[in-house]
């Protein structure tokens, strides 16, 4: 055999060589892709963020008629019914409560609704509405955060705060300094029925408000500036509503916010 054609034959060979080798190492690669687990695309992350379960409520305690200051309205408690004395009813039309000494920026009711109340009277706009929620970093009746669980007109989760720097008393600032948060997350909700029992959380994390009903994600909201300057207990608020209801709150004790 010439030298040429050896030369040939040799360089054929190892051009074999090497494509057998490359498409080992391609078999191998694919092997080991098909193995991984597929990165998460931000749709889905996003979607399973939203849907995420809420923090554990650990730190919560329900309160009991000695920590209740009541601003407005009248409570009943139902010691017969339940001894720890940590339940109570609601049956006028406008009730509002803090408990002093305690942390803002959590608070969670445990309610039945029973219906409306006998009888029911608009709010100071006018308007006329059916609702329970908290109340956050509540300064005073002019300065507060409010996380409402409307019943009527219409149902659903609505988010405002109220903010009067000059005014303390509800007499003296009326149905002014009312802003309402748009959500960058909202979930419907049903409309309640007479006699159902449900839970309504809210927490404030940085500037970040979440709302949770019966242990879901239904709200999620940016809160601006002006309401993040609130400092004040926790508390719970009624329009309208006959309830009856346990209010647990952050079980520590200290400043009345967290920023």
């Amino acid at each position: 055999m010439s030298d040429v054609r050896h030369r040939r034959w040799v360089t054929l060979g190892t051009s074999g060589i090497l494509m057998l080798w490359a498409g080992a190492l391609l078999l191998s690669h694919g092997a080991c892709n098909s193995a991984r687990k597929p990165m998460d695309s931000p749709v889905s992350s996003r979607t399973r963020a939203l849907r995420a379960d809420p923090p554990a409520p650990g730190g919560l305690v329900p309160v009991t008629q000695r920590q209740l200051h009541v601003t407005e309205g009248q409570l009943v408690s139902l010691a017969e019914d339940a001894p720890d004395g940590t339940h109570f009813a609601i049956e006028v039309p406008r009730q509002r409560a803090v408990v002093p000494e305690t942390t803002g920026d959590e608070a969670e009711l445990r309610f039945t609704w029973l219906g409306i109340t006998d009888p029911a009277i608009p709010l100071a706009s006018g308007q006329q509405r059916e609702q329970v929620g908290l109340k956050l970093r509540a300064r005073d009746g002019c300065n507060v955060i409010y996380a409402m669980w409307r019943i009527a007109p219409s149902a659903g989760i609505v988010v405002n705060f109220k903010r009067n720097p000059d005014d303390h008393e509800s007499a003296e600032c009326g149905n002014a300094g009312y802003t309402t948060v748009r959500p960058r997350f909202m979930e419907p909700l049903d409309k309640l029925s007479p006699g159902e029992s449900h839970v309504l959380r809210a927490r404030i994390d940085a500037d970040v408000l979440t709302v949770y009903a019966d242990g879901k994600r239904v709200w999620e909201g940016v809160l601006p500036a002006d309401a993040l300057v609130l400092e004040g207990p926790a508390g719970m608020r009624t329009d309208n509503a006959r309830v009856r209801f346990q209010l647990l709150v952050p079980q520590r004790a200290g400043t009345t916010s967290r920023r």
